[in-house]
């Protein structure tokens, strides 16, 4: 309540102090940031579906206009000054932030989303869509404000490559839940993560693609990892200290023949197959993974990885690219 009334009393001064400066009514709009020339947003599927824009207007530093739009997302209007640069800031899908915009510029980078809970099969995302958020310099110009999604999109391809064997089920673990739109976002504590997971039902074949909106979480690189062996759940040092945070998807595949039951497969995610842990926000990962019988014959079975030519993923869709991996 203190923030949202220093930010009102800032609007009045700015107000009273500048009668004399004409004003124009500027119609925004958001295009995703790697598609702003070429098409509008549209809200036909979850990662392009919008619910809710809070736009915020800065002068200076200083909060100089905003307002919330739950419809007509092609023409939101904001009362700004003539011949005065602005940055427009845009928080797309995560409710009315009229009430939490700082009003000093310098404070967004500190501004946060906490994700309500997740369901199986994404039905929460597709229910309000993907948070997004971007910022647009105004200074009379363009006025369409580039956005991209504070989520990766990992599409994991799957294979049991052994007769008998078939996916049960497939779920992305330790998803961050609380994200900074104009910062970087990870997870601190588990007390960060949802308690929920995102969970889909196996093909009960040997193979399967499935689809994650996996919400950014940057660990980073840490320390003392060598091989692809220590990026295990079971390691011990760096891995062990962040392991209640720490993304990962997990495949449970049950076997007949040599080797019968269940087995339990995690992999976690990141940028190379040794010591990076980060998930980036609007980068699409496309995880071929080949779980080999014979592999179990070794310690390090389920974290081989070699990173291959990303040339063949298709990233013409607004997602940046996050790179093409296969493990076995």
């Amino acid at each position: 309540m203190i923030r949202t009334c220093t930010a009102l009393a800032l609007l009045l001064c700015l107000s009273a102090c500048r009668q004399d400066r004409p004003e124009t009514s500027v119609v925004f709009r958001t295009a995703d940031a790697e598609a702003a020339t070429r098409s509008l947003l549209t809200a036909a599927d979850i990662e392009t579906k919008k619910t809710g824009i809070t736009l915020a207007a800065y002068e200076n530093g200083a909060l100089a206009a905003y307002a919330h739009f739950t419809e007509r997302f092609d023409a939101m209007t904001l009362k700004l000054e003539n011949g005065v640069p602005y940055t427009v800031y845009a928080l797309v899908n995560m409710g009315d932030r009229r009430a939490d915009l700082p009003a000093a510029e310098t404070g967004l980078s500190a501004l946060t989303y906490r994700i309500p809970s997740y369901t199986a099969g994404n039905a929460s995302l597709a229910a309000r869509g993907l948070p997004m958020a971007g910022r647009l310099l105004y200074t009379g110009g363009t006025t369409v404000i580039p956005v991209e999604r504070l989520l990766a999109k990992v599409t994991a391809r799957l294979t049991c490559e052994w007769e008998g064997a078939s996916i049960r089920d497939v779920k992305v673990c330790n998803l961050n839940r609380v994200l900074r739109p104009f910062g970087s976002s990870a997870a601190g504590s588990g007390e960060e993560i949802l308690p929920e997971q995102e969970f889909q039902e196996g093909t009960g074949s040997a193979s399967g693609t499935f689809v994650f909106y996996v919400p950014e979480n940057l660990q980073g690189t840490l320390p003392g990892i060598t091989t692809s062996s220590g990026k295990s759940p079971d390691a011990s040092g760096a891995v062990a200290a962040r392991r209640d945070r720490l993304t990962y998807l997990e495949a449970v595949v049950d076997a007949s023949g040599l080797y019968k039951g269940s087995m339990t497969y995690r992999s976690y995610l990141g940028a190379d197959e040794i010591s990076n842990f980060d998930i980036l926000r609007n980068a699409h990962y496309l995880w071929t993974i080949r779980y080999l019988q014979d592999g179990l014959q070794y310690d390090d079975w389920k974290h081989g990885n070699d990173l291959m030519d990303p040339s063949g993923l298709d990233i013409d869709d607004g997602w940046d690219d996050g790179g093409e991996s296969e493990l076995h």
